[in-house]
């Protein structure tokens, strides 16, 4: 998993397919919301149930810690730290957090500012010169929001040769890589768009700032105070740590393959921490003993966008709700780490630090499951409708609506087809729910088509009608029109050159010494281009919705091709390559 799930203000709101996949196995292995004024040994044994799937030791899993009120009413661990040489986890067990780590990237931040060494509204250039100047200044309040518009680095490491769990990375690189893009994903301040490169470039800010390293700021500051001593960064992937788990996730075989965060870039993700030292954190947020509820409230402070409207993503903190309570959170994963903090203030006080080496977890999903223990049963849910069951839908009018789709502003493509009597969202089939409207998978996402007078289709998502997304018609080029497309390819950006060659009667993209991928067809001048960790995780194509690697050519007043812009779903927006 990328450090957190795709994030669009209403899009991470969504749970994965994956996620309600393993959600659905853990419901069916016993858990269901019981009051929390059942004996603790009962609540004991629905949290237990939750994660029943992984109680064995033959798998990877979870440690999960409760507390309500500053009391610890729930701590315990399941499946195995390492399989190779088994050790069972316990909530002792030290994790690498994914994104739950921004919250303290930030919260380092936010000492600096509470210093007066900086000032949140400062612009990140006056730290990190390096930087390019993008015409309106990113501050580093838009770095710590999402708001920055920068792209994430993982794609542009990807398209440089060196992808992100095949090469050893750092922050020194990441700011070099940052200080050669010369265009943003949207100016500052208009976007919430997740990406993590602007997490890092704070890490660095912070060490010029403090003149200390991360490392050392954090536990000077902060770990060391609340008493996290299990608690680092993860700035030297050799360094033995004792106590850390092996980290998982599905490979080619279909089994468990160990998949490691072996890079020395950190702070958007990187903290090696347990369930326990998690807790600790939480409850100096509910009761700022240490580091005063001064640090708290700029910590919790939602975002703005230029308009005045505010954003409910905080300083590495997501502000939202869940079942009506307010929940103050944050999910993550790196490598086969997956990880999941939550808060809920005005229940009690509670809070929940999730810890896993599963890759295939959703640990949103199973979290909440858990706190539904404590919540007591939802009765709304219970009041609720049934879903709107499916309909039958003629193959002709499945069929009208079958066609690559574009999102004109963000270059964002999803390839809508028909195949086994069914109309599919990517790789996921669809639920008709009328002739013109679709649940996808076991998702909460529903799409609806649009049709106008003038033959017009578009696709809505129905969480965000802002989202629409126009039909391209398919083509399927011969190869005297694909031959148009071959040759070199630059991306100053990135310093690298590609090119697009015409092998076997498809267009393939390639460096020297690389294997080539595939250039599959969409619509005119658009392609697909091939996700490079399929091959290395598989099970990723089974869940995929949008297309990973949109790639659109363009040409000049004489038709000629010119320019080759490659995005990455929704991170990256339209990295230039020009044809040379």
């Amino acid at each position: 998993m990328r450090n957190d799930p795709l994030r669009h203000p209403n899009t991470r709101r969504r749970r994965t397919l994956l996620g309600y996949l393993l959600l659905g196995l853990a419901v069916c292995a016993g858990a269901s919301a019981q009051n929390v004024e059942e004996s603790p040994s009962t609540v004991a044994e629905q949290v237990d149930a939750v994660f029943k799937l992984w109680d064995r030791d033959d798998t990877a899993g979870c440690a999960v810690s409760i507390t309500r009120a500053g009391e610890n009413v729930y701590a315990r661990g399941f499946g195995m730290a390492h399989l190779e040489q088994p050790a069972a986890i316990t909530p002792e067990t030290i994790f690498e957090a994914g994104s739950v780590s921004k919250q303290f990237t930030a919260a380092a931040i936010v000492l600096l500012a509470l210093d007066g060494e900086l000032s949140l509204d400062d612009p990140v250039r006056k730290y990190l010169p390096e930087l390019p100047d993008f015409g309106a200044p990113i501050t580093i309040r838009h770095l710590l929001t999402h708001t920055s518009g920068l792209r994430t680095f993982r794609p542009l490491v990807a398209l440089r040769g060196r992808p992100d769990g095949f090469a050893v990375h750092t922050n020194a690189e990441i700011l070099a890589l940052m200080a050669r893009q010369r265009d943003l994903n949207f100016p500052p301040g208009e976007e919430y768009l997740y990406s993590n490169a602007p997490y890092i470039l704070s890490v660095v800010l912070a060490e010029r700032v403090s003149g200390q390293s991360f490392n050392e700021f954090t536990t000077e500051r902060i770990f060391g105070p609340l008493g996290m001593a299990s608690t680092l960064w993860r700035d030297d992937f050799t360094q033995i740590v004792k106590g850390r788990a092996t980290a998982y996730g599905t490979g080619r075989s279909g089994g468990l393959h160990t998949n490691m965060s072996n890079t020395e870039v950190f702070g958007n993700g990187g903290l090696l921490t347990t369930v326990g030292d998690l807790q600790r954190w939480n409850q100096e947020l509910y009761e700022p003993n240490v580091l005063g509820q001064r640090f708290v409230d700029l910590l919790e402070t939602p975002g703005r966008f230029n308009d005045g409207t505010e954003n409910d993503y905080a300083l590495g903190l997501q502000i939202g709700e869940y079942r009506g309570e307010r929940e103050i959170a944050h999910s993550g994963g790196t490598a086969g780490y997956r990880a999941w903090l939550a808060r809920y203030p005005d229940r009690d006080r509670l809070s929940l630090a999730l810890l896993c080496n599963h890759g295939d977890i959703s640990p949103v999903a199973i979290g909440r499951r858990a706190i539904d223990v404590f919540l007591g049963p939802d009765d709304e849910a219970a009041d609720a409708e049934s879903p709107q069951p499916s309909v039958e839908v003629p193959l002709e009018d499945l069929e009208r609506w079958a066609d690559p789709y574009l999102h004109t502003r963000t270059d964002s493509m999803v390839r809508i087809s028909v195949r086994n009597g069914g109309l599919y969202f990517g790789a996921v089939r669809t639920r008709p729910l009328g002739e013109d409207r679709f649940a996808v998978g076991l998702s909460d996402l529903v799409v609806a088509f649009h049709a106008d007078e003038d033959g017009t289709r578009t696709a809505i998502l129905a969480d965000d009608p802002k989202r629409r997304y126009r039909a391209m018609p398919a083509v399927t080029p011969t190869p005297e029109e694909l031959a148009e497309y071959v040759g070199s390819y630059t991306s100053d950006e990135l310093d690298v050159t590609y090119s697009v060659e015409f092998q076997d009667g498809k267009l393939v993209f390639r460096r020297p010494l690389e294997k080539p991928r595939p250039l599959e067809p969409l619509f005119e001048d658009a392609f697909e281009l091939s996700d490079p960790l399929l091959e290395r995780f598989p099970a990723r194509a089974l869940f995929a919705t949008f297309v990973a690697w949109p790639a659109r050519f363009e040409r000049d007043a004489d038709g000629r091709v010119t320019t080759l812009y490659i995005s990455d779903s929704s991170r990256v927006r339209r990295l230039r390559f020009d044809r040379r």
